[in-house]
């Protein structure tokens, strides 16, 4: 009988990881079609770019320079948004090791919105934080890349948004703390419509004014990859303040402690 239940709770243990393997398999399909996506359409303006340079079809020497000279720029540009790609990639395979310490979350915050606050107040957004003054949240994580990930949702939010105001917060919740940025939702890109097929003919002559830069979408997948190695979670949501329809995102990361 005992090992009749033995071999029940083994076969049990079994299909929950091969059920895990699949989701991991999936998620990893997923991540590597999204990578492609966001690299392909910076690459694709590149090399029309180049294209234009080689077949001297620039109107003046003058121009064949800036031409140049905006390639470069936009392939250091590229550069950095791989080097993100492959860091995550990288933390994910367990070839780069958290720095996982005692963070006061408060000071982590104050630091995060005051870096952020000018590129808010550039786009007439009002950006703050709102916290309870006696609260002195900790809590154990990688303080490096728990800022990249606000900062690179705080910008993503910033770059849509029109006007308002953006909050940032963060509770007690059980077992840790939820971080939430709440927003209106005005153009905020909830999701996408990915061409991989299309060379964009505006981004080549917008070649000055727009660099390559990570997609929202993409964005959201970073974040939800570190925040589960932190052993946190990532998630939007919708909700009414006021009467007026936002927008949030919600960071959970464990192991809070009062000190």
């Amino acid at each position: 009988m005992k090992e009749t239940n033995h071999l029940k709770t083994e076969l049990e243990k079994t299909k929950i990881a091969y059920q895990e393997a699949i989701e991991n398999s999936r998620w990893k399909a997923g991540f590597l079609a999204r990578i492609a996506h966001e690299i392909r359409s910076p690459l694709s303006s590149l090399i029309s770019l180049h294209q234009l340079i080689i077949n001297d079809l620039c109107e003046s020497e003058q121009e064949e320079k800036e031409f140049i000279n905006s390639a470069y720029q936009y392939a250091r540009n590229l550069m950095a948004i791989i080097d993100q790609l492959v860091e995550v990639s990288k933390l994910e395979a367990g070839r780069l090791t958290l720095e996982i310490e005692n963070v006061h979350l408060k000071e982590l915050l104050e630091d995060v919105v005051k870096v952020m606050n000018l590129q808010a107040e550039n786009r007439n957004l009002k950006l703050v934080l709102v916290m309870d003054e006696k609260e002195n949240m900790v809590v154990k994580t990688d303080r490096l890349r728990l800022t990249n990930v606000l900062f690179l949702l705080l910008e993503t939010v910033i770059a849509y948004c029109e006007t308002g105001e953006i909050s940032v917060t963060a509770s007690r919740d059980e077992g840790g703390v939820e971080i939430v940025i709440v927003f209106p939702p005005q153009n905020f890109p909830l999701c996408e419509d990915i061409d991989l097929l299309t060379t964009p003919i505006e981004e080549l002559r917008d070649f000055n004014k727009r660099l390559p830069q990570l997609s929202p979408g993409m964005r959201f997948l970073l974040a939800d990859c570190i925040l589960s190695l932190l052993g946190g979670r990532f998630s939007l949501k919708s909700s009414k303040v006021n009467q007026q329809e936002t927008i949030g995102y919600s960071l959970f990361l464990p192991s809070a402690a009062t000190v």
